[in-house]
C-alpha cells in the first residue's frame, strides 16, 4: 500500500476540488456575459469581419469559437468546425448556429493543442483568443500544422500599445486583475510580432485603434502557409497596409507563374 497523503498534500487536494466550482462559475459567467455584451464590438469590426471571412472556402476551423460572433460572416459553403474549452459557450453557439440555419460541429479543445489530423483544414480563424492562451508560440505552430500546403490564417486580435507609451504602461500595470476578470487575456501582449515571427510564408497585417479602454490597439489580416508552389494568394485584405514587423523574409511574396 502507499503511504497516506501529508498534510500538505492533503491540503492541496482540498484548494483543487474546492477551486473547481469557482473555476465552472467563472466560466459560465464569461460564457453569459460574452453572449450578451459582444454587440457593440462586433459593430466596431463587422466591415473588417466580412471582408476577412467573407471569402473563406473548404474547411474552416475557428480556436476559441466562443459563442458564436463570426458564424453569420462565413459562406455556406463552408464546413465549419469550432474548437472550444469552455462547455458553457455551447449553448449560446448552437442557438446561434440553429438562427442561422447552419450546421454547427463542436470539439472540446484548445488552441495549443488541436485535436486535428496534419494538414486538415484550409483556413484557422482566431479573433479575440490570442491574448488568452497560455502557450502562445505553441498555439501558431497548431494553427501552421493543421493547415493544408497554402492554407491561411486569419486572425483579429488586441495587441500591445507601442513600447513607453502611456497605454502600454496601464495595459502592464492593470495585467493581472484584466487577465482574471477577462479570462486569462493578457493585454499588453505583442501578439502582432508573434505572428510575424512565427513561420508562416507571408503575413498581411493591418493595425488600427477602436474605442475601448485598455485594449484600444488592434491588428487584423492573413497569414498564409508555404504552400510548394509559385503561386500568387489572393489578397484578403484590401487596401492592404504594410506591416513594419514583419521580417524581410515574411513580407517576401511569391511571383505569379
Amino acid at each position: 500500500m502507499g503511504k497516506p497523503p501529508s498534510s500538505t498534500c492533503k491540503h492541496m487536494i482540498i484548494v483543487a476540488q474546492a477551486s473547481r466550482p469557482s473555476r465552472d462559475l467563472h466560466r459560465r459567467i464569461s460564457a453569459w456575459l460574452m453572449a450578451r455584451a459582444g454587440q457593440r464590438y462586433e459593430r466596431l469590426v463587422e466591415r473588417r469581419k466580412r471582408r476577412l471571412l467573407g471569402k473563406l472556402d473548404g474547411t474552416v476551423v475557428e480556436i476559441g469559437s466562443g459563442t458564436g460572433p463570426n458564424l453569420r460572416y462565413v459562406g455556406r459553403d463552408v464546413r465549419w468546425i469550432g474548437v472550444e474549452p469552455n462547455p458553457w459557450m455551447d449553448h449560446y453557439m448552437r442557438a446561434e448556429g440553429e438562427r442561422l440555419a447552419r450546421t454547427v460541429r463542436l470539439i472540446r479543445g484548445s488552441a495549443e493543442r488541436l485535436p486535428l489530423a496534419d494538414g486538415s483544414v484550409d483556413a484557422v480563424v482566431s479573433t479575440l483568443v490570442l491574448c488568452s492562451v497560455d502557450e502562445l508560440d505553441r498555439a501558431l505552430g497548431e494553427v501552421l500544422r493543421v493547415l493544408r500546403p497554402g492554407g491561411r490564417f486569419v486572425f483579429i486580435e488586441h495587441v500591445a500599445a507601442p513600447e513607453s507609451t502611456w497605454l502600454r504602461t496601464v495595459q502592464h500595470w492593470i495585467r493581472p486583475a484584466w487577465r482574471w476578470a477577462a479570462d486569462g487575456c493578457r493585454p499588453d501582449r505583442n501578439t502582432a510580432r508573434r505572428i510575424t515571427q512565427a513561420g508562416f510564408q507571408g503575413v498581411e497585417m493591418e493595425r488600427f485603434r477602436l474605442p475601448l479602454p485598455v485594449v484600444s490597439p488592434h491588428v487584423a489580416g492573413t497569414a498564409w502557409k508555404e504552400n510548394g508552389r509559385e503561386e500568387e494568394p489572393e489578397p484578403v485584405l484590401s487596401p492592404a497596409r504594410p506591416n513594419p514587423l514583419s521580417p524581410r523574409r515574411n513580407s517576401r511574396r511569391p511571383r505569379p507563374s
